[in-house]
């Protein structure tokens, strides 16, 4: 058979790089999505194929392109053998004021970080529930905790932590866990751009008084995507260094 064990949407850089990487290091086949990063997406398949003949597969894919998303369901349905774990990882992110948000804002906060997770779930599951699978959706601290600015963005994060409990109640007699991981504040390009005033007061608010690391969030998230018929299921794990408890 076949064996494509996990999909990771994207795969390429930051938080979803990471979680390639460390699923491959622990012997998983990877099939990942990316938008943009092709010269980057082609580098990580390289690298691991030469570990690991045959262990990584990409995908291209502009998920708020209709089109491109067809292309997409149309090569993913012939590479889903054996697949175990789908890993919802890919995010569109970036600031807009309520009083500023178009639709086309709309579209693009919520294409990678809700509709796409749902949708994806729904065409992945025949597969995953044949193989006792399971599904982890990447969501936000903010999720729950609101950040200014950020309306939309967090609005489809909620909803993608409210679809994981609602889907592991529709799916757990079909032996599919579904669970979330609540990423804190991860060292990222993104964080590289904070003023040292900025990094002074997010680190007032962690208890662990530190960043985290994507690591952390893969060593989660493989966690919750590695045990058959496990009984944490509906579940959001925050790794946040106990920034939730503030």
């Amino acid at each position: 058979m076949c064996i494509r064990d996990r999909l990771v949407t994207g795969g390429a850089q930051r938080i979803g790089k990471a979680l390639v990487n460390h699923f491959h290091e622990n012997g998983w086949n990877i099939i990942f999505q990316y938008r943009s990063s092709k010269s980057e997406a082609e580098s990580i398949k390289e690298e691991l194929n030469s570990d690991r003949a045959e262990s990584c597969e990409i995908i291209q894919c502009d998920f708020d392109d209709n089109v491109s998303c067809k292309l997409f369901y149309k090569e993913l349905e012939s590479k889903l053998e054996g697949l175990t774990s789908l890993i919802n990882n890919a995010s569109t992110f970036y600031p807009k004021k309520l009083s500023e948000t178009s639709h086309e804002d709309w579209i693009k906060l919520t294409s990678s970080n809700l509709y796409l997770p749902i949708f994806l779930s729904k065409f992945c599951a025949p597969e995953l529930i044949k193989n006792k699978g399971n599904i982890v959706n990447i969501a936000d601290i903010h999720a729950e905790q609101g950040l200014k600015n950020y309306t939309v963005y967090t609005a489809a994060k909620a909803g993608l932590m409210n679809f994981t409990k609602s889907l592991a109640k529709e799916v757990g007699k079909r032996k599919i866990t579904v669970n979330c991981v609540a990423p804190g504040m991860i060292v990222t390009p993104m964080t590289d751009v904070l003023s040292d005033a900025q990094k002074v007061k997010i680190l007032d608010a962690i208890p662990a008084k530190r960043l985290g690391d994507a690591e952390e969030i893969a060593a989660g998230t493989l966690y919750l995507s590695s045990n058959e018929d496990s009984y944490v299921t509906g579940q959001t794990l925050h790794i946040n260094g106990g920034m939730t408890m503030i």
